[in-house]
């Protein structure tokens, strides 16, 4: 963590700010210490370079798992792809003039791959993360010039109204247990004119009730057995589903198939039957939070749900 830190953070329930109790360092890092309420007294650890808003990982166990286990797989510059740069401007439409010399919040920082991808266009970049997947953000990124993770709740963060020039958060709302409630968090941590984008899961017809149906087994059973049976199914289901007569019977259990290798395929296929919490939504659901929290130039892009809007100048 670097101290700088210090000044974007508040206490999450009574929103005053902070002040740095103990800290030991490494470098321009502090890597232990604690954080105290200047009004109720509160304390924070820091813990690995980061500090901690929440004592447990509550129901995102399943994330904490696989990002630490994955933890360069989507990673651009560690593993030798342009994936996240790509899904970056595509399912947020941020430009390089929207967060170059910007302070941004990244909900659901996960490995940290889109917080590269936003650092490296010249932002200044907070993420944020209930699970232990910070661990693997901080490793990846946490020790770069205008990066910082912080562990904490999308439903209780420690940022004052109007801190972030640019918010989004890519595939992580659904996760919680009201994706628009966890939406409705982050407007007003948006300084005037600032931008909000965020991408949803679709409902996807057949393919969203098969997945749900197999979903109803898959959340009770433990993560690693879980894990390894993503490992066989995988490419079973992969061969099947190229075999006369075997075709229709795979499509009963969908597992990723995206041409990036089996690994990721394994990676989707366990994020997808993993998590306790995961929602659907349609494009006029989305826009209506945005118009429910006031935003304008409101904008639905081109890969589904992918929604857009800004906070008004007055």
């Amino acid at each position: 963590m670097k101290e700088k830190l210090v000044s974007f953070l508040v206490c999450p329930d009574c929103k005053h700010s902070l002040n740095l109790a103990t800290a030991d360092w490494d470098g321009q890092e502090i890597v232990r210490g604690e954080l105290r309420c200047t009004s109720c007294s509160a304390m924070f650890p820091i813990v690995r370079g980061i500090p901690r808003f929440v004592s447990t990982d509550a129901y995102v166990k399943n994330f904490s798992f696989q990002w630490n286990t994955h933890r360069t797989t989507q990673v651009d510059s560690l593993a030798g792809h342009a994936e996240s740069g790509n899904t970056f401007r595509t399912k947020t439409g941020l430009n390089d003039a929207e967060l170059n010399g910007k302070l941004v919040l990244d909900v659901g920082v996960g490995t940290g791959r889109f917080m590269e991808v936003a650092n490296n266009l010249g932002a200044e970049v907070i993420g944020i993360d209930l699970s232990y997947a910070v661990d693997a953000a901080y490793v990846n990124m946490g020790r770069r010039a205008g990066v910082h993770v912080v562990q904490a709740d999308v439903f209780r963060l420690p940022f004052r109204s109007e801190t972030f020039d640019v918010i989004y958060s890519i595939g992580v709302l659904h996760h919680t247990p009201s994706t628009g409630k966890a939406f409705a968090c982050l407007p007003h941590l948006l300084k005037r004119t600032g931008i909000v984008a965020i991408w949803v899961y679709v409902e996807a017809g057949e393919y969203s009730r098969r997945l749900d149906r197999v979903r109803t087994l898959t959340v009770h059973i433990p993560r690693f057995p879980l894990y390894t049976i993503c490992w066989i199914i995988v490419p079973l289901l992969q061969t099947m589903a190229r075999m006369p007569g075997l075709g229709q019977l795979a499509l009963h259990v969908p597992v990723s198939n995206q041409g990036r290798g089996l690994v990721w395929d394994v990676l989707d296929t366990f994020d997808a039957y993993s998590p306790r919490y995961q929602w659907k939504h349609t494009e006029a659901e989305v826009v209506d939070w945005f118009k429910d929290a006031n935003l304008e130039d409101i904008r639905v892009l081109n890969f589904p749900v992918s929604v857009r809007g800004r906070k008004p100048h007055t």
